[in-house]
């Protein structure tokens, strides 16, 4: 890996776990957060990740390993998050914090492990798109910052709903998002290599999979239920920011 792509690359971790931290201050600075607002930021978030999976992560995939693998490697990540949000914990706490109005649940060693996962797949998704070395790499970290900033929150809001003070809160949150997303962004760059396409292509395709779970729980099974008409705008509104940023910068 070059210098160049080693900074490039621990730059926009950087900027996905800073994302995080500043989510998660935010939460803790507040004694509540007005549902709609969460509910707005999520769904944004969630419609970026649906832009960047279904026009840059997806295509990027198919390109590099073929119809047949990018289609089983989109199909893996999906049944991934779903059993992990099915049989462990919800794999978006953001998602989970929407389910109560007042209490949120308490954080619990299944949420933990639910939600290392998902930023582990952030990191690496941050990882592999830096190796593709077009413009879907930053489009992804895009993607990934956006929907940091309303996980720290909800993670932030979970703890202090569990009795934490506000400190461990906010320090569990920020060192939990911050281990797991380097975490695999190290996987990444031990394991893959830019000139491994074909694995590469199958990883992106892996955690487009995974976005577009991620999405249809965020939008379908929790938000919408709350505010459908704020979600969808808000999700549009997300889906747009990608789509004029990737005019902007040349990927579409």
């Amino acid at each position: 890996m070059s210098e160049n792509l080693t900074l490039l690359f621990g730059a926009r971790l950087s900027a996905a776990v800073v994302m995080a931290a500043l989510g998660s201050l935010l939460a803790v600075s507040f004694k509540k957060i007005n549902h709609l607002g969460l509910c707005i930021l999520i769904s944004f978030a969630a419609g970026a990740l649906l832009a960047v999976a279904l026009f840059d992560i997806i295509p990027e995939t198919m390109e590099l390993v073929g119809l047949r693998l990018g289609l089983l490697s989109v199909l893996t990540g999906y049944l991934l998050f779903y059993a992990i949000n099915r049989f462990v914990f919800h794999i978006c706490p953001a998602c989970a914090a929407t389910h109560t109005e007042v209490n949120f649940k308490a954080v619990t060693v299944a949420m933990v492990v639910a939600l290392s996962v998902h930023s582990f797949m952030d990191g690496l998704a941050i990882y592999s798109g830096s190796l593709t070395g077009s413009e879907v790499g930053f489009l992804i970290v895009l993607a990934v910052a956006f929907h940091k900033f309303p996980e720290g929150m909800a993670l932030s809001l979970v703890a202090r709903g569990s009795g934490m003070r506000l400190s461990k809160a906010l320090g569990l949150s920020v060192l939990l998002e911050a281990g797991t997303t380097l975490a695999g962004g190290l996987a990444g760059f031990l394991f893959l290599k830019a000139s491994s396409p074909h694995w590469v292509g199958f990883v992106l395709g892996h955690i487009g999979g995974g976005f577009v779970f991620l999405v249809i729980h965020a939008l379908l099974s929790e938000v919408i239920k709350h505010h459908p008409q704020s979600t969808l705008l808000a999700a549009f509104a997300g889906a747009t920011s990608i789509a004029v940023v990737g005019f902007l910068i040349g990927a579409f």
